[in-house]
């Protein structure tokens, strides 16, 4: 009989994970929420539904509401002319970047660039410059895609080190800084699957989240290069790839390039509700399980798809799991008396740079009067495809975790718990805040950031030993009087997927996605030991000048330590209020590497 009522206990148990967990899940990644973009009808969709199961679940609205609005870049617009003809000649296929100013040339000179990249003449592997011999002060650089390791397996570009310089933002960048108006872009040929069969370019609205270069920019066709110089762009690569030398030339060709674009913002919001604690000094040290509910839409630059062609990407792992586990989450501690609160905070726009929680944690100021202060963070993120083991990382966040953990009696599932939180999700922006965080995840797959992200494929059963492991946590640091002390070394594993190829360590961490109104890269703070903290730079001063480099946006930032190497020493210039302060550094050498078995987003990228 004992066994009986065991077996029933169980069977209730899992119904009851499979309940609102299931029904949420298999909702937010259906169809008929096309992804749950950020910025779109369907994401609002998913915000009500979200919204609606709080107030069902009897959770208390936060600050007033069960929602948190704030502003998001949703894409640029074009208008009026957008085009490119050589001068006096008739018009050809061209579309805009949006990184592009706006504008109008006429009759610039135009100047082929092969990859538009320029090595620093103190790296110690690579000499190379596509800009060598050129003046292209006022003119139009015509660049490819790619870089020289295209086409040979042997070529230096091929160390990951130089990842950096095949990206368009940098050669946009370089291109900016060698003078050029205009920038004509072309896919390099041995990349593409039949160079004679060639798609019109197209328009990507979201690229670059509204940040400008200051110069025209747009792509074209090759074939329309071929007419025009009368040589073959296929030809020209590989001469690059085998020589691994420069094959640059004025085309001897004047043209007329226009851009005109507007960029467009919205609304969004976060999804909170609150459970008051039951202690009248612990009750205002709250919790914060947060998950984000957004995800890629039609799939975009982040999808991961093979073929370019918009598809729904539901995005059942990512993240619909996570908020499904926290809707689960909250109708169980929601039946309990915690001494401690607990807010739970369903993020908006994690995808295009984590913008929902860095919102919550900058306005956490003004909550602090009636909430007090947030005690820990657990985040929720891909937690449905359970494979061998669950990781649970940022141990080293707070001295405390170690012995709060092992006080946890539930060993349904295997964790393997892990001191650094490295992964760009939310839980990252809490660490940036000094806020003791966890984070939960079952790991990247192949179906990450691609259209076969669908709940067919979820182990809704593993979730469930998931949330029972989560919910005892919750519990014991919810209804104990344990203090969680922040340890500040822990930052330096937290924050963005991370990339080599910038060469130069600087330490002032960015703030991404910073208001419109900063001209600058705003310092969130500094990392112990680097060269911004001895110069004296603080959080909140805004980074103007690199050496010879003018700082606009956070692509200056990442531009300059990569131009510039470990070991120079120039002068860098950060504003603090109305004043300029400028002091001669030491750039040290960046120790950040590779980690491809956390998870991570491609939106996101060390570059301090």
């Amino acid at each position: 009989m004992k066994r009986l009522i065991i077996l029933w206990t169980l069977l209730i148990s899992f119904t009851v994970q499979a309940g609102l967990m299931e029904d949420s899940l298999k909702y937010l990644s259906s169809d008929a929420l096309e992804g749950r973009r950020a910025g779109s009808t369907a994401n609002a969709t998913a915000t009500d539904y979200v919204a609606d199961q709080l107030k069902n679940l009897g959770l208390e609205a936060f600050a007033g509401s069960y929602l948190q609005d704030f502003t998001i870049f949703t894409g640029m617009s074009k208008f009026g002319d957008n085009t490119l003809r050589i001068s006096g000649d008739a018009f050809t296929k061209f579309e805009p970047v949006a990184f592009s100013s706006s504008g109008d040339l006429v009759s610039k000179d135009l100047i082929f660039v092969g990859f538009g990249i320029s090595i620093p003449k103190k790296d110690p592997k690579i000499t190379y410059d596509d800009y060598q011999g050129l003046d292209v002060e006022g003119k139009i650089v015509v660049l490819m895609t790619g870089d020289p390791g295209v086409g040979n397996a042997q070529s230096p570009f091929r160390d990951p080190d130089y990842i950096n310089y095949r990206t368009l933002i940098y050669k946009l960048k370089n291109a900016e800084q060698k003078g050029a108006v205009g920038v004509i872009i072309l896919n390099d040929p041995l990349s593409l699957i039949d160079p004679n069969t060639e798609a019109d370019p197209t328009f990507n609205s979201r690229d670059g989240g509204g940040d400008r270069f200051a110069l025209l920019a747009g792509k074209a066709k090759n074939k329309w290069f071929n007419d025009l110089s009368k040589t073959s762009l296929l030809d020209l690569q590989k001469k690059i790839a085998s020589s691994s030398k420069p094959a640059s030339f004025a085309i001897g060709k004047t043209a007329d390039l226009s851009v005109h674009m507007k960029r467009n913002t919205g609304r969004v919001s976060n999804v909170v509700g609150f459970l008051k604690g039951t202690d009248p000094d612990l009750s205002r040290e709250v919790i914060v399980l947060g998950a984000h509910f957004d995800h890629l839409g039609m799939g975009g630059q982040s999808s991961m798809d093979p073929s370019n062609d918009p598809k729904i990407h539901n995005g059942a792992d990512d993240n619909a799991s996570g908020t499904a586990m926290l809707l689960h989450l909250a109708e169980k501690l929601s039946k309990k008396k915690m001494k401690r609160s607990v807010l739970f905070a369903f993020f908006n726009a994690e995808e295009i740079g984590l913008l929902g929680s860095k919102h919550l944690v900058s306005m956490w100021s003004r909550y602090e009067a009636d909430y007090g202060k947030m005690y820990g963070m657990l985040n929720f993120d891909m937690v449905g495809r359970f494979q061998t083991e669950v990781a649970l990382m940022g141990l080293a966040t707070a001295h405390e975790w170690n012995d709060v953990l092992s006080t946890v009696t539930n060993r349904s599932i295997p964790i393997r718990t892990k001191k650094d939180a490295v992964g760009s999700s939310d839980h990252a922006s809490f660490i940036n805040a000094d806020v003791p965080s966890l984070f939960y995840t079952t790991g990247a797959h192949s179906d990450y950031h691609r259209s076969t992200d669908d709940f067919e494929k979820i182990d809704l059963k593993s979730m469930g030993k998931i949330a029972d492991h989560a919910e005892e946590l919750v519990g014991k640091i919810a209804g104990e009087a344990v203090a969680l002390t922040f340890d500040p070394d822990s930052r330096n594993g937290s924050g963005s997927g991370r990339n080599r190829g910038y060469g130069a360590h600087l330490g002032c961490v960015p703030e991404f996605g910073q208001s419109d109104d900063i001209v600058g890269v705003l310092c969130v703070r500094t990392t112990p030991g680097s060269p911004a903290e001895a110069a004296g730079v603080l959080g909140g001063d805004i980074l103007v000048q690199i050496g010879d480099i003018e700082i606009k946006t956070i692509y200056d930032l990442a531009f300059a330590l990569k131009f510039y190497r470990a070991g120079d020493k120039i002068e860098l210039a950060w504003k603090r209020g109305r004043t300029i302060i400028k002091k001669e550094i030491t750039l040290a050498r960046s120790s950040r590497g590779d980690d491809k078995n956390n998870h991570h987003s491609c939106h996101h990228v060390e570059i301090y």
